[in-house]
Formats: C-alpha cells, structure tokens, sequence
C-alpha cells in the first residue's frame, strides 16, 4: 500500500543519513527521531490495515431450503406488516439471509434460508436476551458450542442476532458472514423487529 511504499522509503532515507552524516547536531538527532516515530507509525497503520483485511472472512452459501411462509394465523394487514418487516431486515442489512419469529410458544414465520429444524427453538443463549430484555449479537457463531441451540438456521450460518420483541417473543436472524452487523445494522434491526411486533400479541 501507500503507507507501506512512504514509511519505507522514508526509513531507508533516515538511515542513509545517519550513515553519511559523520557528526550528527542534537537538532538533526531529534529530528531523525521524530521522523523514524513518524515512519514506524505508517508502516504499523499499513500493516494492521493488511492484517484485518486477510482475518475478515468472505461470505459463505447457506446450506438450507428458502422459506417465505407464516404459519400463525393472522388478519391479511397483520401478515403484511411482519412480511414487510421482516423482508426489510434483510434488505437493509447484506448478509442477512435467515429471518425467524417466535411468540408464545410457537413458531410465528420463517422467512429466508432455513435449516433441517421446522420450529424454532428456545434454548439457553435465547433465554438469557429475553430475561434481559437485551439483544443478543453471536458475531462468530461457528465456534460457540452453543450454536446447536440454532439449528432451524443452516449449519453453517456464520453469526445470529437476536432482538426480543416482548416477554416471550422474538426476531431471530441469521447472516452468512463473520461480524457482518454494523452499528447501524443492529439499531434497524432492532426498530424493525419492533415494527413485525406490532403484527403479534406482545
């Protein structure tokens, strides 16, 4: 990169210097100081920037089935506004791939990728974001023994959000991709699991 090739090239005319100059002032020492602070700063920003760039894993193909279905009945203006919402969460946010909705007991809709489980499940990791009322971000679901607790998601979804929407109600959703939720991914995700709320009892 650019800061690679300047912090390079900056720390190779440094040391040239030091090497050709015989007496060095305290003003030039100080200033070959200053400059190799300046050149190492480059060169770890550069280096960092590289190393986060090969860490970020890409996107994976979701092994399930699509869904679009709502299997709780509803009035059609109540269907509308949980399909409208939920459609929107995976608009909004890239890899979001997998979108499922619980409340009392029972499997409200399953919209996106799904896995081999036909219900949702309510197990340990959920349990906790509905008793603190508290969304939930998995960024890495893959090495969490707890992904099992998922597997109406595909097997090989790569990281969960979970956003409780009432005492016993949920969104759930399912991306292809480490860390793939932004800040502002979440926020939406939250405003918009509250809006598919307004279609359920909660």
């Amino acid at each position: 990169t650019v800061s690679i090739g300047v912090g390079g090239v900056s720390l190779t005319a440094l040391l040239i210097n030091r090497l050709a100059t015989e007496e060095l002032a305290n003003a030039q020492g100080r200033s070959d100081i200053l400059g190799l602070a300046v050149c190492s700063a480059l060169l770890l920003t550069a280096l960092s920037t590289i190393d986060l760039k090969v860490r970020e894993k890409e996107s994976v193909e979701l092994a399930g089935v699509a869904f679009d279905e709502v299997l709780v009945p509803m009035s059609a203006e109540r269907e509308q506004t949980l399909r409208w919402a939920a459609g929107a969460i995976s608009r909004v946010c890239e890899n979001a791939k997998s979108v499922a909705v619980y409340s009392g007991g029972q499997t409200v809709a399953r919209l996106g990728v799904m896995g081999r489980e036909q219900t949702v499940q309510v197990g340990p990791i959920v349990e906790s974001a509905l008793k603190s009322a508290q969304q939930q971000y998995l960024a890495d679901l893959q090495i969490l023994p707890g992904r099992f607790e998922f597997s109406y998601f595909p097997i090989n979804t790569q990281a969960i959000l979970i956003q409780p929407i009432g005492p016993d109600a949920f969104v759930v959703v399912g991306a292809d991709k480490v860390r793939p939720f932004t800040g502002r991914d979440i926020g939406m995700v939250k405003r918009l699991a509250l809006i598919a709320a307004q279609s359920l009892d909660v």
